[in-house]
């Protein structure tokens, strides 16, 4: 059959079939009138597809920022079905950490600037996040396979932002830990406990003001010195998904090799 009769069969766009081809996932003979692929090899592709082991679309953005200004559109204005759709459209084939990254952490940005000025109340605010929240909790998984080591991700105490702390999950989960997601405001002793019974070797304390910042410092301390082993990394305003997943991977009892992934920690 025809790339574009395939990719009528699989549901997905040409382009995306044709991505596919170029990439070896669906073999191909190219030939006057296109590509011509075998009805086996679509059908073959679409049990993987079925099954959850076949490769994700790629959706290559062009625009980012307009990206983030459609999702900051949406939330701001509690649109929670407009703001669902734009992120549904773009998780297609995009990891959920750049989403997280690149989308989210930067109409949310924009909506604390909004606050700060007195254009957004804090109502609204809280709505925003609320939504983000939901957004990427129902896209977090947890790895199957063997996982690349164990963490606890929290935030230190008296901070109430959990939103960072989500992203940060999301982001290891994607980078295939197995991760207890702990959410916010928890005293250290209840962290170090449960990273102690976990067996963890990572725990991560997110941080959404640089006070916050500071006590996570003062609590990675007293984990450290109570949980042997366990590596704790506390993120601050303006750190990245990106360099939280090198440090963890660096952390003791990360396990090398396993499939990669892609905001603050």
């Amino acid at each position: 059959m025809q790339l574009r009769d395939a990719a009528e069969a699989l549901g997905v766009h040409y382009q995306t079939a044709y991505a596919w081809v170029r990439e070896g996932v669906l073999p191909a003979r190219k030939t006057g009138r296109g590509y011509d692929v075998s009805e086996n090899d679509v059908s073959a592709l679409a049990a993987r597809r079925a099954s959850g082991t076949a490769p994700r679309p790629h959706i290559r953005v062009r625009d980012w920022a307009a990206q983030a200004a459609r999702l900051h559109a949406a939330i701001v204005s509690g649109d929670e079905t407009l703001a669902r759709h734009v992120f549904a459209r773009l998780a297609r084939g995009v990891a959920l950490t750049e989403l997280c990254e690149r989308v989210i952490a930067p109409a949310l940005y924009l909506i604390g600037e909004e606050w700060a000025t007195g254009e957004v109340t804090i109502a609204a605010e809280h709505r925003a996040s609320a939504i983000c929240e939901r957004l990427i909790a129902a896209r977090t998984q947890q790895p199957q396979g063997r996982p690349r080591g164990i963490a606890v991700v929290t935030t230190p105490p008296g901070e109430r932002h959990g939103l960072p702390a989500l992203m940060a999950t999301a982001c290891l989960r994607e980078d295939r830990w197995l991760v207890h997601h702990l959410a916010a405001d928890l005293p250290v002793a209840e962290v170090t406990g449960l990273a102690v019974a976990a067996r963890a070797s990572l725990v991560v304390l997110s941080s959404a003001t640089m006070e916050s910042a500071r006590l996570a410092g003062e609590a990675a301390g007293e984990i450290t010195r109570s949980a042997a082993g366990a590596r704790v990394l506390t993120g601050r305003p303006g750190d990245t998904l990106s360099q939280l997943r090198e440090l963890a991977r660096a952390a003791p009892g990360a396990a090398p090799g396993a499939a990669p992934g892609a905001a603050k920690a």
